[in-house]
């Protein structure tokens, strides 16, 4: 009996201490509990703060895109518009999530690339085009805008500093004209009144020679003033051969011009008046460098681009003024106008391409015009965006 009551106390005492227990870890899983759900709380505020900052940057990235003047388009890696914005509907006259970006391109756009790398509209508008990397899968972001008005202000600006130039070398010009017409005048008025008809065609030609100087003067402020670049397609060929008639006039009697065609079939896109008077000034600058000079003109093609130089075995250009040789009005010789070389520069920048000096005091000068050739009628914009 007494054995049966002390197994009783002890299983009642087990009985507490392991309830005592359960209700320890019943209120530790309590405070457990809370501590959960006010983590969870803080968790699903911070989560709606950032839901609702996303919705606001969202918002505010929407309105930009609808307010922003510059196109702006989405491509993913199979060429398809994903998202645009109304400006790049308007320069694309009409553009819709799911069309090919390259199909429109196609459509908008002529084939080729202005001198300044601006893409041209159908009906002439100039847009500028830039493509982006956007993420890892291939997407890319296309940025258009339209820099018509800009480009057409540029060129405002430039026939403007020429002009300017121009008038600030008037007086300059005025006597450069005045001498060569004068002589003209003289030889021929001599020429009238010479019986003797060799001595009349001696006198006859010095004349012509004169006309033949005051046409290049008016040639180059032509030139000068309105900076032609590309607008047709010129063949090399036919351009040496406009150079060689132009330089006849002008080849002192001891000098020689040779003429390398092995690039001669090759075609770029210019203006051939103003490549041949580019091309002739820097011979006719050769000339002047001696009596007997020798000047070679010669083509030679590097990829996508032609070089046309002039080389000359003169004395070469001094190195302290090798710098400034194609600043407009600066001229070495007493009776030069420092307009020639200016002449070629400017249809060089017109062109888009670069000017290459190399001269060497008594081994001889070349001068090379660096030029883009003509871009191929099948290079659309797939390239830029696949």
């Amino acid at each position: 009996m007494d054995s049966n009551r002390r197994e009783l106390e002890q299983a009642f005492l087990a009985f507490n201490k392991i309830s005592d227990q359960l209700q320890e870890s019943y209120g530790a899983l309590e405070q457990r509990v809370a501590a959960l759900t006010q983590e969870l709380e803080a968790t699903r505020r911070a989560r709606k703060r950032e839901q609702r900052n996303a919705e606001r940057v969202a918002q505010r990235l929407q309105l930009l895109l609808s307010t922003l003047p510059a196109g702006v388009i989405v491509v993913d890696d199979d060429g398809l518009i994903q998202d645009t914005n109304p400006a790049a509907a308007a320069i694309l006259s009409g553009c819709h999530i799911g069309e090919s970006w390259q199909g429109i391109a196609r459509r908008v756009f002529r084939p080729q690339l202005t001198p300044s790398g601006d893409w041209v509209r159908h009906d002439g508008r100039l847009i500028n085009l830039l493509v982006s990397q956007l993420t890892e899968d291939g997407a890319k972001i296309v940025l258009l805008t339209d820099v018509s008005e800009t480009r057409a202000l540029e060129e405002l600006v430039n026939r403007n500093q020429r002009l300017s130039a121009m008038g600030e070398m008037a007086a300059s010009l005025a006597h450069q004209i005045r001498t060569p017409l004068a002589g003209a005048l003289l030889y021929l008025s001599r020429c009238r009144n010479r019986p003797d008809v060799l001595a009349s065609g001696e006198l006859l030609e010095r004349g012509i020679e004169r006309l033949h100087h005051l046409d290049r003067l008016v040639q180059d402020m032509l030139v000068f003033a309105r900076g032609n670049g590309p607008g047709e397609s010129v063949r090399i060929a036919d351009l040496f051969k406009a150079v060689d008639q132009a330089v006849r006039a002008i080849k002192p009697p001891q000098s020689h011009l040779i003429i390398i065609g092995t690039d001669v079939l090759v075609e770029l896109e210019g203006n051939l008046t103003a490549l041949t008077a580019a091309l002739t000034n820097l011979i006719s600058n050769a000339f002047e460098a001696g009596p007997d000079v020798v000047v070679t003109l010669q083509a030679q093609v590097r990829g996508s681009r032609v070089e046309l130089t002039v080389h000359d075995n003169g004395p070469g250009i001094a190195l302290e003024i090798q710098s400034r040789v194609f600043e407009p009005f600066f001229s070495t010789r007493p009776a030069g106008t420092g307009l020639g070389l200016a002449v070629v520069k400017t249809v060089a920048e017109a062109h888009g391409g670069e000017l290459e000096l190399e001269s060497t005091p008594d081994r001889g000068t070349t001068i090379g015009l660096d030029l883009p050739r003509e871009r191929p009628a099948s290079e659309p914009l797939a390239r830029d965006v696949a």
